[in-house]
């Protein structure tokens, strides 16, 4: 038999569905899963609105999600956090995302102009980090990753939350 139906005959094809970053979806030491992206968004879009730093606008306020610094060993895409928190804020009506889609800034500009105004800019900006710190010891490994926002406006941080998400598995044989 060939090493190739060894393997054939130990996989698996069968799938089935899980809740997205529910109980049964897979948790791993090695990189950021859907649950860690949902648990991180969720919990920190209920500390900013709950904190009443947006309501010092004139509803929805305009919002630009600028930089979120990257500083995991992982390459990641952290719209994965950011798009979860603005379709919460579009949806609650607190705050509308400005889009950086060249085709949807040239039509609100045309927009704009066709009624002699300007177009808005965005009162706040939202920014962050997400920062990993990895540990282990002769059993187990432990990652932390620290998810970090800050909505800023006028130059300073008017609302700062972080969201810290740890998870150990144990050592394998070879590590």
């Amino acid at each position: 038999m060939s090493v190739a139906a060894i393997f054939a005959a130990c996989s698996s094809d069968k799938a089935s569905y899980v809740k997205s970053g529910g109980p049964q979806s897979v948790i791993t030491t090695k990189k950021i899963n859907i649950a860690d992206w949902n648990n991180a968004a969720s919990a920190l879009v209920n500390d900013m609105l709950a904190s009443g730093c947006l309501e010092k606008f004139k509803q929805p306020v305009r919002m630009k999600v600028s930089r979120i610094i990257n500083r995991t060993s992982e390459s990641i895409d952290t719209d994965m956090l950011t798009k979860q928190i603005c379709i919460v804020l579009n949806n609650s009506g607190k705050a509308i995302a400005v889009s950086d889609d060249k085709a949807t800034k040239e039509l609100a500009d045309y927009q704009a102009f066709m009624a002699g105004t300007k177009t808005p800019v965005p009162a706040i900006t939202m920014t962050g980090k997400i920062i990993e710190d990895r540990d282990d010891n002769e059993d187990v490994r432990e990652v932390t990753y620290i998810f970090m926002l800050d909505i800023n406006s006028g130059g300073a941080a008017i609302w700062s939350g972080q969201k810290q998400i740890s998870k150990q598995s144990p050592k394998g044989l070879f590590d």
